[in-house]
């Protein structure tokens, strides 16, 4: 199934599921692996991963009751940065679940964290980076989240999200054009 198929998909399963409001509560989606989603090595291809992470924060986005609010207002979420780690290969036809976690957000952007499992085992960790946009202007996630009417404050950042976070940084000063 193609990403849109999936997004579709995974608004028409939202009107079925009960609503959860808590935006730092753990969101699951299943995913098959089909032929279509594996690369020539015989497993599932790395873009694939970021596929399922989009269809995967749509559905957070919809099981919190958040993207209503958010697009009705002329909000829109883009991605900064993004990045995983592949720890073991998902096979044809295997059941993939993502969890998906809100795990804090700074002055400029939210960070999210996505699992991906077979069964018990963890194959993949990734995280995901995106600013808020009400226009052309970033929008300070806090404000954000207030002007929706979430009551919630940004848990403590983790030491991977202050360490990508570095890295992030230490990229943009190394091929930041120079004055």
């Amino acid at each position: 199934m193609s990403l849109i198929g999936r997004m579709l998909l995974a608004l028409l399963s939202s009107l079925f599921r009960r609503q959860r409001g808590s935006l730092l509560g753990t969101t699951t989606r299943q995913f098959r692996v089909w032929p279509h989603d594996m690369d020539f090595n015989i497993h599932l291809t790395a873009a694939r991963y970021l596929s399922f992470g989009d269809v995967g924060r749509l559905g957070w986005m919809l099981e919190n009751q958040f993207l209503w609010r958010f697009l009705s207002r002329g909000y829109q979420a883009v991605i900064n940065a993004q990045e995983i780690t592949y720890i073991r290969e998902f096979k044809p036809f295997a059941k993939v679940t993502l969890e998906i976690q809100l795990i804090s957000w700074d002055q400029k952007y939210i960070y999210f964290e996505q699992r991906y499992y077979c069964g018990d085992r963890l194959y993949a960790i990734g995280h995901v980076r995106s600013a808020m946009l009400q226009g052309r202007k970033v929008v300070p996630p806090q404000a954000t989240f207030d002007r929706l009417g979430f009551d919630v404050t940004s848990p403590i950042e983790t030491d991977t999200i202050k360490h990508w976070k570095e890295t992030l940084s230490a990229k943009k000063d190394q091929f930041s054009p120079q004055p």
